[in-house]
């Protein structure tokens, strides 16, 4: 009897722990979405970078997913941003460039992934560079706390040190002391000690490192003062010829230097996390907006092997580094070559979240790609992968991914087609007519699972699966281009 009784009380003591197991696994999770800035694709460690330290964000892929076929949702900055906030391509929202446009922003009636997640009880913050509204400081167009954000601490878009157009909230802060990384970082612990710890967190964190003006302290830079950081620097690619570069080498350890103390600031929001045993139920995304700066002196960023930089439609411009760590959920130490989008993030991170998407009739051009982080799944799309950039320069300026095969086309017609440098409208067209009148023409198609380099046109070796792939792009193209709206950009120049 009394064995009876021991072995009821025991059985009633692991179902009271096996249920409270499962509850807390059924827990929504906590979402830290690191963003950095002209971040080239082998400037980490993990990456495969010869000489920059990043030890925070390369135990952070040793602890989850590093992604190899990641992707920024643009070569240029506000458009993947758009991608990523909405899951739509940045041209269907009109995000047709970077915010240097005053009519350029992400419209009210968008529903972001804040948004999402607000719907579900999440308490939501942005800290960072938010530079989707080409007016910013007016207020006329949407704020972070417009889209979603509870508390929000954004810039209109970069600056070095001690910033003074930071806004709180939609109120002006003044100046703040410190490197950007360092107060985003600042923000998002000051604003997990004070938030509503009953409820899940979304903290969308926008780095302006390592973007212009590059700078760093110099506890960082002085890592790189020496001829094995010059060296190995010389032995990185950087884009091949059509990437136009003038690199001032003494520079180098204000490049290098700032990836690493941004790397240092991510770490202390990491600890922050474990110190708070906060990591088991949080997923944590790092990724970059677009592929490495490479006009100015000081920018050192390296896309390894791939072609193209920023502002180029070729996968140096677009494909990113990218890792995620979702702790019991996802296998420390994997790797996924499936292709993934910054659309993907927003049905992603909902899905995690327990989200039922609902777009009020939008097409969604991410997908959820859970199944591939969490169990090496292909992804599945509705759509290919497309890159639009009306001014990209390298002779392209649209781009498609359908499955391991990536077209690319040039807008036609246009001042100078296949030029190298930034493309151009003819002279008696705006900007806007050149986005919405101008076909597609002079198409290419690479292997870009095999060939990152996109050195061989297989348009005329694999020509059955060309000629679809390019009724495919058209027809895409033009569904986009028909949902975007219509700005005033750009004067034709025999204009007043």
């Amino acid at each position: 009897m009394t064995r009876r009784i021991f072995s009821s009380i025991a059985l009633g003591i692991y179902l009271f722990f096996a249920i409270a197991q499962a509850a807390v696994a059924q827990e929504p999770p906590n979402i830290v979405f690191l963003l950095a800035d002209d971040m080239g694709y082998a400037d980490l460690g993990c990456f495969g970078s010869r000489a920059i330290q990043s030890p925070n964000l390369d135990r952070l892929a040793a602890q989850g997913v590093r992604l190899t076929h990641c992707y920024a949702a643009s070569p240029n900055c506000s458009p993947a941003r758009t991608g990523m906030l909405t899951g739509r391509s940045p041209y269907r929202v009109g995000m047709y460039d970077f915010a240097r446009f005053k009519p350029l922003h992400i419209p009210r009636q968008e529903v972001t992934i804040a948004e999402h997640l607000k719907s579900v009880g999440y308490e939501t913050m942005f800290a960072g560079k938010w530079h989707c509204s080409g007016d910013f400081e007016s207020g006329k167009q949407p704020y972070p706390g417009d889209q979603g954000f509870d508390h929000w601490l954004a810039n209109k878009s970069n600056f070095g040190k001690d910033p003074t157009s930071f806004k709180r909230n939609g109120d002006d802060v003044g100046k703040v002391q410190g490197w950007m990384s360092e107060i985003v970082v600042d923000e998002a612990i000051q604003w997990l000690e004070q938030r509503d710890k009953t409820k899940p967190f979304f903290t969308c964190l926008w780095f302006s490192e390592p973007h212009t003006p590059v700078v760093a302290a110099e506890e960082f830079q002085a890592r790189y003062r020496n001829a094995a950081a010059l060296n190995a620097a010389k032995a990185m690619g950087y884009g091949g010829e059509q990437v136009k570069r003038n690199p001032k080498w003494d520079k180098l350890p204000l490049y290098y230097g700032c990836v690493t103390m941004l790397d240092h600031h991510i770490g202390r929001l990491l600890t922050y996390l474990d110190d708070r045993d906060l990591s088991d139920n949080t997923i944590v995304v790092f990724t970059s907006d677009n592929g490495p700066e490479h006009r100015t002196p000081t920018c050192f960023g390296s896309p390894g092997d791939l072609r193209g930089a920023k502002g180029h439609i070729h996968e140096g411009g677009i494909r990113v580094p990218g890792i995620v760590r979702w702790p019991g959920k996802i296998k420390a130490g994997t790797e996924s070559s499936e292709p993934i989008n910054g659309t993907d993030w927003l049905p992603t991170l909902s899905a995690a979240a327990g989200v039922r998407t609902s777009t009020d009739g939008k097409i969604i051009d991410g997908v959820n790609v859970l199944p591939a982080l969490i169990h090496g799944n292909p992804v599945s799309r509705e759509r290919p992968m497309m890159w639009w950039l009306w001014h990209a320069r390298g002779g392209y300026e649209v781009a498609m991914r359908d499955g391991d095969y990536k077209m690319v086309a040039t807008m036609l017609p246009q001042a100078n087609p296949g030029a190298v440098a930034d493309a151009k409208q003819p002279a008696d067209w705006t900007i806007m007519e050149f986005i919405k009148r101008a076909e597609l023409g002079r198409f290419e198609m690479f292997n870009v699972a095999k060939d990152g380099s996109e050195s061989t046109d297989l348009a005329e070796v694999e020509t059955v699966r060309f000629e679809a792939m390019k009724k495919k792009m058209v027809a895409l193209h033009a569904e986009i281009r028909a949902e975007g709206p219509v700005y005033e950009l750009g004067r034709k120049k025999n204009s007043q």
